[in-house]
């Protein structure tokens, strides 16, 4: 972490970027953390006031989790033909694995989605990233995301500085696009953007000749590929640019070797676009690559039907360490009447996803997602969540079942902070849930099960939206 927070400092210092803004959550919180970066509501408002900063001529910075890129992927779309105005880059961290999400995603996928540009740099070449984003964004008037990974962060690994510092930003939005129309300015995009960002990418590529086995790589995974390489005496292709790929040095590359292995994590999306050896053709496992993973492939990759993949799904109870439920947490009454009850319960992402192997809770989709869920329920059943992902985007579902009428009981834990992911104060919503709800109740934790399990069943009756706020302090943090 140290390495990486290093060159992020680094570049920053050296860009004169300063509206810096994140949401927390594995693995970018301890990294947004440190430099001072400013916590939003929820991702879209993140890289909305980015944009805001952007527009006025300040250099920003959004960080957010890989599942974050869902939530601000709207304004970032729109954002790609309309154009912006100093540079902004948003940083996100992919959770390898996964450790502290509910999914693995790889946030690749987003820049030929939306036709922006994604860094995929290794280690040592992070400030370089970060300083080639800033520059490329500002060029060319369009975000630009890098994309980092957990066990990147973790590495450990030496970063390379080499100060780039560039000129001041003085770009601010220019209004003049709007003389095109959303057609226009799409084909504006395509027509002079697009062909500039892969001269970006081919002056960014680094090769490596050595013999007739090639490997191309990106990423977390190329410090391993590049030393099993220089061992083997293979050739190298290393691109900083996931998209768009630099496929004029790599068609040089493909056509001169007679074999070639691409190494990349944890999904096939380099290997997906060219003739190469991978994932999908089986020499390599869906996971994080080892150097012995590299090693095996580059011995079989003449065999076309070579498979790596093999074991068994991990299982929770296989899993060698695991969060849970803190010691002493107020709320645990709570979740235990819920696991008696025998109504449908959605839950949310937060401490709420760690009672659901006791059986509190049924489901768990997006953080915020509770109330939605739970308002489609045949009859009226509970929606558990906490008072972050209410902030975030569970308003939204609250104020849509109030409108429509839908019955659902919504159980709040409000603990004043976002527990899951480092003790970060939340916004107080109480002002906003009883202008809402006037009717809703507060029941300080912990509380007796006997009374927790009566307030329920009560409300449970009653038709329409009931409110009761759980309100407790953590035992930790």
């Amino acid at each position: 972490m140290r390495g990486a927070l290093e060159a992020l400092r680094e570049a920053l210092r050296d860009t004169g970027a300063e509206h810096l803004v994140y949401v927390p959550g594995y693995p970018v919180t301890e990294i947004a953390e440190a430099l001072n970066a400013d916590i939003a509501v929820n991702e879209k408002v993140a890289l909305e006031s980015a944009l805001g900063a952007s527009a006025t001529g300040t250099r920003s910075m959004v960080i957010v989790k890989q599942l974050g890129m869902n939530i601000l992927a709207d304004p970032l779309a729109i954002a790609a033909s309309h154009t912006t105005g100093a540079g902004i880059v948003v940083l996100v961290g992919d959770d390898l694995g996964p450790r502290g999400s509910q999914i693995e995603m790889d946030s690749r996928y987003y820049g030929p989605l939306l036709e922006l540009p994604v860094l995929d740099p290794s280690a040592p070449d992070i400030y370089n990233a970060i300083v080639e984003a800033f520059t490329i964004s500002e060029q060319l008037s369009i975000p630009a995301i890098v994309r980092v990974t957990s066990d990147l962060l973790e590495s450990g690994e030496d970063v390379h500085v080499h100060a780039r510092k560039i000129c001041n930003a003085t770009r601010c939005f220019d209004r003049s696009i709007w003389d095109l129309t959303a057609r226009g300015r799409q084909q504006r995009h395509r027509m002079m953007v697009m062909p500039a960002l892969h001269d970006a990418s081919e002056a960014a590529v680094r090769v490596e000749l050595r013999g007739d086995t090639g490997i191309i790589a990106s990423g977390s995974a190329a410090s391993i590929a590049k030393r099993v390489a220089e061992e083997t005496g293979s050739s190298m292709l290393l691109t900083l640019y996931a998209h768009p790929l630099p496929s004029r040095s790599i068609e040089r590359f493909l056509s001169s070797h007679t074999s070639v292995l691409v190494v990349e994590g944890p999904r096939p999306f380099m290997e997906s676009q060219l003739r190469a050896r991978g994932k999908l053709s089986g020499h390599l496992p869906y996971a994080p690559p080892t150097e012995k993973d590299i090693r095996t492939a580059l011995n079989l990759i003449h065999i076309s039907d070579f498979s790596a993949v093999s074991g068994e799904p991990e299982t929770a109870a296989g899993r060698t360490s695991r969060r849970t439920l803190c010691a002493g947490c107020p709320f645990m009454p709570l979740y235990n009447v819920l696991s008696r009850l025998e109504v449908p319960v959605a839950g949310d992402a937060g401490c709420t996803i760690l009672s659901v192997r006791m059986g509190a809770v049924d489901m768990v989709y997006g953080l915020g997602s509770s109330i939605g869920v739970a308002s489609g329920f045949k009859k009226k059943g509970i929606a558990i969540v906490g008072d972050y992902a209410l902030a975030h985007s569970g308003l939204q579902g609250l104020i849509n079942a109030i409108w429509h009428d839908r019955g659902v009981l919504v159980g709040v834990i409000d603990n004043g902070v976002a527990a899951m992911t480092g003790f970060q104060e939340v916004v107080d919503l109480e002002p906003v849930l009883r202008a809402l709800l006037p009717d809703m109740k507060i029941l300080p934790m912990p509380a007796p099960e006997t009374e927790i399990e009566a307030l329920l069943r009560e409300e449970l009756k009653r038709p329409g939206v009931s409110l009761i706020v759980f309100r407790g302090s953590c035992a930790s943090g």
